[in-house]
């Protein structure tokens, strides 16, 4: 065997392990996207799982304490409420809204209840119990007086669209293209 022949069988050989190369890098690569499409799958279904256990936090102390419930249905029926009813149901109010914005920003990133629909969906859908909160007296307190200090500046944007203007029809900042 002469050495052209030998380097033509090496040339051969190097190409077949190039190509066997090739499928096991292929193979690799599927096998982590599939990985990493089981991780995004985790950290939304975590999200949302969060995200309803806060939410039902939020309002157990509605449901667990006969005094906030009372407060809740006075604020709600437009009673005058005393000092410290004011500032639980300020509280209250204060929780949800923390809730919404959490909420708020995970669908900016599309992450958590991303998949139901875009940034407005969210606000048509929290909005209008939004609205009803803060259309209470003791709301409408806490929103000219306290609100502005708690959220961030892409939030309460959106809140003074909801309680100020009656829309949320927003401008939204994250990547959300649904």
């Amino acid at each position: 065997m002469n050495w052209d022949a030998i380097g033509a069988v090496g040339e051969i050989l190097g190409a077949i392990t190039v190509v066997a190369t090739l499928f096991y890098l292929s193979r690799q690569i599927r096998q982590n996207s599939a990985s990493l499409d089981r991780a995004n799958d985790y950290a939304q279904a975590s999200s949302i799982h969060e995200s309803n256990a806060l939410y039902a936090q939020v309002h157990s102390v509605i449901v667990q304490d006969s005094q906030m419930a009372a407060i809740y249905q006075k604020a709600l029926d437009g009673a005058e409420l005393d000092d410290v009813e004011a500032t639980r149901f300020a509280t209250f109010i204060k929780t949800y809204l923390v809730w919404a914005e959490d909420l708020f920003h995970q669908q900016e990133v599309q992450l958590g209840f991303a998949m139901v629909g875009d940034t407005e969906d969210l606000l048509r859908t929290i909005g209008p119990y939004i609205r009803k909160l803060m259309d209470t007296r003791a709301g409408k307190h806490w929103w000219k007086t306290d609100a502005q200090y708690h959220f961030s500046p892409a939030f309460y944007k959106i809140l003074v669209q909801i309680v100020e203007t009656d829309t949320w029809v927003v401008e939204t900042t994250g990547t959300n293209s649904n």
